[in-house]
């Protein structure tokens, strides 16, 4: 029973983040993978304490959230995720996926535990885990881009070691342990997804204008005035003939399809159910035909506008 208990919570968190995430953003495949690599991290913590020790309070912390959000810096370095929203959920099913296991051990070597306690306790350990690394998520996809790399890495990490710090060195009863920290950090990640929301809304307006108006000039021949074409013209000699003009119809059926699908994101994110149109599958063919017959060159010298 005990152990059921320790699960619920957690997943009970995990659904209510994904369904706060309105534009459907984060993949299942990669919350499930950060949701096992939480675990393992807990094993090879709960493998290492049998071995060495250390003071929990100090170097638990430290090592722990480092470990925890080792994931969440691969993914934001490799830029696989590009909003909020979504560091938000894979930095807490990566949380999750640690409180499970460290919850099933404890309660294990705490049978005698009251229900309502395990209740609390579980809940409330599990979220300050999965904040934690929420947190330093969205730190890192806030401040990365600066240039120095590593400082600002580090730095993210410092938040979520003091709030880990903190839940050590704090001894409260567990039901108020547990009302603290929903507060927080639900409060928190509801100002963070407000947010994170603004900013995409912010960039498909910006992004939309931009793209609407270098396709319509392309159709009407002027591409050469925009930003996009002037760049072209710049590599138009390091190419053959035929294959600038495969360039050329390439940004233009890219374009379409970036357009299409930022304005599905919007309807979806109004209610809408979206079925991909007929034309849209066939432009994405015709699209990977012309990336082939491009070549390497020419979509290296393509990504500037492509991406």
């Amino acid at each position: 029973m005990l152990p059921i208990i320790s699960v619920f919570p957690i997943l009970l968190y995990l659904l209510i983040l994904k369904l706060l995430d309105s534009f459907a953003l984060a993949k299942w495949t990669r919350l499930a993978t950060c949701f096992v690599y939480g675990i393992l991290c807990c094993a090879l913590l709960l493998v290492l304490t049998r071995y060495v020790r250390w003071n929990e309070n100090w170097i638990s912390p430290i090592l722990e959230e480092m470990l925890k959000g080792g994931i969440v810096l691969f993914v934001v370095l490799r830029k696989k995720i590009r909003f909020l929203s979504e560091a938000l959920i894979y930095g807490a099913a990566a949380g999750g996926g640690f409180s499970l296991l460290e919850n099933i051990v404890y309660l294990a070597y705490n049978s005698e535990m009251l229900i309502g306690t395990a209740v609390c306790r579980g809940f409330g350990v599990a979220i300050m885990h999965m904040g934690c690394v929420s947190l330093t998520a969205v730190l890192l996809l806030l401040f990365l881009q600066e240039k120095n790399r590593l400082w600002v890495s580090i730095l993210s990490f410092i938040p979520s070691i003091g709030i880990h710090f903190v839940h050590n060195v704090v001894q409260l009863n567990p039901t108020l342990h547990l009302v603290v920290t929903l507060l927080l950090f639900f409060g928190l990640f509801l100002f963070l997804f407000s947010y994170g929301d603004k900013k995409i809304y912010n960039w498909m307006d910006h992004s939309i204008s931009i793209d609407v108006t270098t396709l319509s000039a392309i159709r009407q021949g002027n591409f050469s005035a925009t930003n996009a074409g002037k760049y072209l013209l710049t590599v138009k000699e390091q190419v053959r003939p035929e294959v600038f003009f495969d360039m050329i119809c390439c940004v233009q059926i890219h374009l379409e399809l970036k357009i299409a699908k930022q304005s599905q994101m919007l309807l979806k994110q109004a209610g809408f159910t979206i079925e991909e149109k007929p034309e849209d599958v066939a432009k994405k063919l015709e699209l990977q035909t012309l990336h082939k017959q491009i070549g390497k060159t020419g979509n290296w010298l393509l990504s500037p506008i492509l991406n």
